[in-house]
């Protein structure tokens, strides 16, 4: 698979190379073969609550939204908010570019089908979150 990534927000700073290098690590890890291209944009927060709005009915900015495609050439979406990634990381005590980096995991693991809307399903994702940042970060 092709990981193509695009900074279209002006925000919040975006490293395109160490995102595409830590995802293009993050697909190996997870041994996705599928064939196409998968599109991973930085977009503003506005653009991701009508998104958000639009896809999934809820009226409120978020961090991350994946969308799987069956067909080729593009196989899917990472839709990542940086501006989200920076409030988070500076309310946590946090370094931006790390959380920035797990929102690209994130929605990896959203695209391969894995959810996070129970406190179970959380863990299980954070847990292995943690794993693929810990070897391809």
């Amino acid at each position: 698979m092709v990981v193509s990534v695009r900074n279209e927000q002006r925000g919040a700073p975006v490293n395109t190379r160490q995102m595409a290098r830590l995802a293009g690590r993050a697909v190996r890890r997870l041994r996705i073969r599928t064939r196409g291209t998968l599109a991973i944009t930085f977009i503003d927060t506005r653009r991701m609550r009508a998104l958000n709005r639009r896809f999934l009915r809820h009226d409120r900015a978020t961090d991350v939204l994946s969308f799987r495609y069956h067909r080729e050439p593009v196989v899917g979406d990472i839709l990542i908010s940086p501006s989200a990634a920076r409030a988070y990381a500076r309310a946590h005590g946090l370094k931006y570019a790390d959380e920035l980096s797990r929102y690209v995991v994130h929605g990896l693991l959203h695209w391969t089908g894995q959810n996070d809307q129970t406190p179970a399903q959380r863990r299980k994702m954070r847990r292995r979150e943690d794993r693929i940042l810990k070897v391809c970060g």
